[in-house]
């Protein structure tokens, strides 16, 4: 190999031999021309191979932590942490502008059950599991999201006086402009969200709209994304950028910072191999979920003790989550063809409902001046196509035992789960042959399910747990909480669904009343958001409106973890659209 060359500029991405054993980051580094020297493939399969000097070509790959020698030192102008939605969105973008950036992704390019662990955390509010919700690979939860898409309106963006803690510091048309450029990167196409281009665009017997009578409440559409698997889908495009590399199998246990805590210094990270080493960036972004993100800035306390951008108590708070509700049941008075638009087991997917390869499915909603006039949050409320003699409890104790059979946590699988599913086996096979063949059509009922906004609850919170990780670390405790408007919300949606539907006509709904000290469950959608709050006050969010967290120079945060509110939809489209937005704003700051 040719030996590399003596000239002193800086490498494009170097790993420095200077620390050997003497702890990291040492004051002054010599930097070393090699970019790295690595040895064949591992059991990942990511081809890995010896990196010339400056003079020489930069092979374009993905790198396995576990094989970077202990101790090492990487240089690169901008560092993100984490490499799900948002750290892959700004990887793309910063790749198409050639900016060199390094992207440290905790997991493997595949599901790896032991990485996963990494994500158990303790509960003390609502039952929640914060390991079944996410996904620890490259991609993060987007290898278990559902593909559901809908912007965000007006009003998710409005201070209003009856939601606390509510308003961002940036309006709709800040993201808005955004949207399209998202909706490329989910591969969903911009025709209108509206009803009317879904009933004009689809045959009538796929798309009937359910006209109610007074206008309380509205048909509201959402798409469906393939849904888009970004750490699947965009790799290729990683691998062939000459500025990014992508490092898997890198937990970062810390955030430094110089001795005021002002300015961020590098990233501590620790291999799957429990190999440490440090990367310095001119700039990193935390781009590692609603809940990681929180905790990362909650354990880089080394200087700061409270934590990173955490003087007023704010790093955490404000968790929020989309609670869901399956209470009731709708009951046609003709037939259930009428509803099928309407029905989420019909819609979830389903090709005959796509416009130019995007397919569609509708829900009720709230209208605005009811929100407004009976001071509610807005909840959205779908049907759920049921055979006869379906029981509900047993189909939903399969799903929840066959994911976790499909994720490989077994040791969460409980043995009740088990014996309902035992004892309920027959009805279990004809349900799930029916939604198979999705017979919505011959339903004699439908479930109602109902999704509410959250209200953003300071004590609804992330905190460390003094339980540790096998990295040693601090796992995660959340307090999750729902409050008494949200339920209010959801009693109101309930009552005005039988009012108009009885009133119409169309059906007969059964709510399903909760006997004395019963309450039906509250179950989240995977929606994790709202603990790195975005405020122009730092005594009441974490980042600026800039996505800058307070009194630190180059440190910013992507992702829903800066969502002061969360309206009634699915996030992962405004993710992407604000994340994108974050990209051109740093591409700016550095003059690009």
């Amino acid at each position: 190999m040719t030996a590399p060359s003596r000239r002193r500029r800086r490498p494009t991405f170097g790993a420095s031999q200077a620390i050997k054993r003497r702890g990291y980051p040492p004051k002054r580094l010599r930097r070393s021309p090699v970019v790295a020297h690595f040895s064949q493939a591992n059991s990942n399969g990511i081809i890995t191979r010896v990196l010339q000097g400056e003079r020489g070509p930069c092979k374009r790959m993905f790198i396995d932590a576990r094989e970077l020698p202990c101790g090492s030192v990487l240089h690169t102008e901008i560092c993100i942490i984490g490499g799900g939605v948002a750290g892959i969105t700004l990887a793309l973008e910063f790749a198409r502008r050639g900016i060199e950036t390094c992207v440290l992704e905790g997991g493997g390019l595949k599901f790896n059950a032991q990485s996963q662990a990494l994500y158990r955390s303790e509960n003390v509010g609502l039952d929640y599991d914060l390991h079944a919700t996410r996904t620890r690979q490259l991609g993060g939860s987007s290898n278990c999201w559902g593909g559901w898409i809908r912007p965000f309106i007006d009003i998710d963006f409005e201070r209003r006086d009856w939601v606390p803690n509510s308003g961002w510091p940036i309006d709709l048309t800040e993201v808005e402009r955004y949207y399209h450029r998202a909706n490329d990167l989910v591969k969903v196409n911009d025709h209108s969200f509206e009803p009317q281009f879904w009933r004009e665009h689809l045959s009538p017997k796929q798309v009937q709209l359910l006209e109610l009578n007074d206008g309380s409440l509205e048909t509201i559409v959402s798409k469906f994304s393939p849904p888009t698997r970004f750490g699947r889908d965009y790799r290729a495009s990683l691998a062939a950028a000459r500025t990014t590399k992508v490092l898997l199998n890198a937990n970062v246990t810390e955030i430094a910072t110089n001795d005021d805590a002002s300015v961020v210094t590098g990233v501590h990270v620790v291999s799957s191999a429990q190999k440490p080493f440090f990367v310095r960036a001119k700039r990193t972004i935390l781009a590692a979920g609603g809940v990681e993100n929180a905790r990362l800035m909650l354990l880089s306390n080394k200087v700061a003790s409270a934590g990173l951008g955490n003087e007023h108590d704010v790093v955490g708070r404000y968790f929020m989550e989309h609670p869901r509700i399956r209470q009731g049941q709708v009951m046609p008075s003709s037939t259930a063809a009428a509803f099928r638009f309407y029905d989420a087991r019909h819609t979830y997917h389903n090709p005959e409902l796509a416009v130019d390869g995007t397919s569609a499915s509708a829900h009720f909603g709230l209208a605005e001046h009811v929100q407004r006039e009976e001071k509610l949050v807005q909840c959205r409320t779908y049907f759920r196509a049921c055979r006869a003699g379906e029981n509900s409890d047993v189909t939903e104790r399969f799903h929840e035992l066959y994911s976790a059979i499909q994720r490989r946590n077994y040791r969460d699988i409980k043995l009740r789960t088990f014996a309902t599913v035992a004892r309920g086996s027959p009805n279990l096979m004809a349900s799930l042959i029916y939604r198979r063949l999705k017979l919505a059509a011959k339903s004699d009922h439908f479930q109602i399910e109902s999704v509410v906004e959250p209200v953003p609850d300071r004590e609804s919170r992330v905190t460390l747990s003094r339980q540790r990780d096998s990295l040693g670390l601090n796992r995660a405790e959340l307090n999750w909480r729902v409050g008494d408007l949200e339920k209010r919300t959801h009693r109101r949606m309930l009552g005005l669904m039988k009012e108009q539907l009885e009133g119409s006509g169309m059906a007969r709904v059964d709510m399903e009343q909760e006997d004395e000290g019963q309450q039906h469950p509250i179950i989240g959608c995977n929606h994790h958001m709202g603990t790195t709050r975005m405020h122009v006050d730092p005594r009441l969010g974490v980042v600026d409106q800039n996505c800058k967290v307070h009194g630190m120079h180059n440190l910013h945060i992507a992702g829903s973890s800066v969502f002061p509110t969360c309206g009634n939809d699915m996030p992962t489209l405004t993710i992407v659209a604000l994340t994108l937005r974050l990209a051109d704003h740093v591409t700016m700051m550095l003059g690009v």
